[in-house]
């Protein structure tokens, strides 16, 4: 009787030493991960938490603007402690458009302070920012780009709608409500 006891303690063991093994196989270092590559039309892995899009424009002037499709980010070492990583981020933009700050967010294997995380679970938000030649073509604000005239527009346009929209809202304030 302690024979097949043993035997079943020992496969029991064996079993939850390879499955422990098996599902630690898709969690890597994040220290060891030597580059990163995030596009725009793919989210990240995830285990505990949800899925997010690889790469997310979360400021900057230029937000809205233009999208990133492709983003390398190369791990730059560590700073305070190994596995505290600094990343350096490249993208190919349009002369117009340069990156701001990026921060690379990759999900914990079991839990947030994991230096192991899940493969493919990385992804970069970023802030994209107007160069001097974007500000000539966008301006320098949102509020400037709202109010900014299309470039085929001329002064007799402007002017015919501001007559127009004057009109219109000097007749509204004559008429004034109807009453009931």
């Amino acid at each position: 009787m302690g024979l097949p006891r043993l035997i079943l303690a020992l496969l029991a063991a064996l079993t939850s030493t390879t499955l422990a093994k098996s599902t630690r196989s898709n969690s890597v270092l994040l220290s060891q991960v030597k580059t990163l590559t995030l596009r725009a039309d793919q989210e990240t892995s995830h285990r505990r938490v949800s899925p997010l899009p690889q790469l997310a424009c979360v400021g900057g002037n230029a937000k809205g603007l233009y999208g990133v499709d492709i983003m390398r980010c190369k791990n730059a070492g560590s700073d305070y402690d190994t596995e505290d990583i600094q990343w350096t981020c490249s993208a190919s933009l349009p002369d117009e458009f340069k990156l701001g700050s990026t921060d690379v967010i990759c999900e914990g294997y079991d839990g947030p302070d994991d230096p192991y995380v899940l493969k493919g679970s990385c992804g970069v938000e970023y802030r994209l920012v107007l160069t001097e030649a974007g500000e000539k073509n966008y301006g320098r604000n949102a509020f400037e780009r709202a109010y900014r005239q299309p470039s085929g527009q001329n002064a007799a346009g402007a002017l015919f709608n501001l007559l127009f929209w004057g009109v219109f809202a000097g007749e509204s304030a004559l008429v004034g409500p109807k009453a009931t």
